[in-house]
C-alpha cells in the first residue's frame, strides 16, 4: 500500500459530493480537503445537484493544500440550460459543467423505477413537486441540441472547462459530444455510463471514446452493486486507459470518507494487474489533463 500511496501523489477526484447539501453527506468540503491534503492528493471536484459549488470551493482553495474545485450542474434550481449561471460559475472558479443530472429527461422518467434509490431521491422528488419547479431539462430538439445548449458550449469553450454529460441517455450523449466538437471543445466526460438508466452500451462507450470523450467509471457504482467490478475493469481495458476517468462519486453517508474512492480504485487496479504507470495515468494524469491546466 505504501507504493500505491506514492503512485497517488497528486491524484484528483473529478466527482465528489461533500456537504453543504440538501441531503446528508459523509463529509464537508473542509473535511474532504483536509483528507486530500494529508494524503498528498491534488484535489477534488465538489458536485451538487442543486447549486454551483464554485463560491464555496474558492474559500477552501488557498495555500499549499489540495484544491476544492467548483462545478455546476444544470438542473432546475440553477435555471436548467442557463448560460448566465455557467458564466458566473466559471468566473468564480468552477472547472466542470455537468449537463442535467437529477432533472434530465431520462432521470425524471426513471424516478419511480425499481432498484436501490440514490440518497437524494426522496428529497429531489419533494423538491420537484414545488409549484413552478418545472419539467425535465431537455437538451435535444428535432434531433439536434437546443440553441440554449449552444450558448453554454460557447462558454465552456471560452473558459476551457470540462463538460460532463450528466444523466443523459445514449442518444443525448452522442448529440452533445458531436455538438461540443463543433465548438472546438476537447474535454468531455461521459458521466457514469454504466448505470442502466442511461442505456449507454459498452459498444456505444467505445465509440464515444473513439470520438474523443473520456468515459467515467465511479467507485460508488461498484460499492452499491450497480456496476460489477469485473465489468468496470473490462470497460477500462476496452475503452483504453487514455480514454478513462476513474472517480469516487462518494459522499453518501453509508460509503465512508470521500477520499476512499480513489484509494479503492488504486487497490482494485493493482489487484487486477494494472501497472503502476497505468494506475497513475488513470488517477493522476488523466484527471489533471481533463481540467486542462485550469486547475
Amino acid at each position: 500500500m505504501a507504493e500505491l500511496a506514492e503512485v497517488l501523489q497528486g491524484a484528483i477526484d473529478l466527482h465528489t459530493h461533500p456537504s453543504p447539501d440538501i441531503v446528508p453527506r459523509s463529509q464537508t468540503i473542509a473535511e474532504t480537503a483536509a483528507d486530500f491534503t494529508a494524503a498528498g492528493f491534488g484535489g477534488f471536484v465538489a458536485k451538487s445537484h442543486v447549486a454551483s459549488t464554485a463560491g464555496l470551493c474558492a474559500a477552501y482553495s488557498t495555500g499549499p493544500q489540495a484544491r476544492a474545485i467548483g462545478s455546476i450542474a444544470l438542473n432546475r434550481p440553477v435555471g436548467g440550460l442557463n448560460a448566465a449561471a455557467v458564466e458566473v460559475a466559471a468566473l468564480l472558479g468552477a472547472r466542470v459543467v455537468w449537463l442535467p443530472t437529477v432533472d434530465s429527461r431520462r432521470q425524471r422518467e426513471q424516478a419511480a423505477a425499481a432498484g436501490p434509490a440514490p440518497v437524494w431521491a426522496d428529497t429531489q422528488a419533494e423538491l420537484a413537486r414545488t409549484p413552478g419547479y418545472g419539467p425535465p431539462v431537455t437538451v435535444l430538439e428535432d434531433g439536434g441540441v437546443l440553441p440554449a445548449l449552444h450558448d453554454i458550449l460557447d462558454i465552456v469553450g471560452e473558459h476551457n472547462l470540462l463538460l460532463a454529460t450528466g444523466h443523459l441517455d445514449c442518444e443525448e450523449a452522442f448529440a452533445v459530444i458531436d455538438a461540443a466538437a463543433e465548438h472546438g471543445i476537447e474535454r468531455i466526460m461521459v458521466t457514469h455510463p454504466d448505470l442502466p438508466r442511461q442505456r449507454i452500451t459498452p459498444d456505444a462507450q467505445i465509440e464515444m471514446a473513439r470520438r474523443g470523450a473520456w468515459i467515467e467509471r465511479t467507485m460508488a457504482s461498484v460499492l452499491e452493486g450497480k456496476l460489477p467490478l469485473g465489468h468496470a475493469l473490462h470497460g477500462i481495458r476496452a475503452c483504453g486507459t487514455g480514454s478513462t476517468l476513474l472517480t469516487g462519486d462518494l459522499g453518501q453517508p453509508h460509503n465512508g470518507p470521500i477520499i476512499g474512492g480513489l484509494r479503492r480504485w488504486a487497490a482494485a487496479l493493482n489487484d487486477a494487474g494494472f501497472q503502476q504507470e497505468q494506475i497513475r495515468r488513470l488517477l493522476v494524469a488523466n484527471p489533471n489533463e481533463a481540467l486542462s491546466g485550469g486547475f
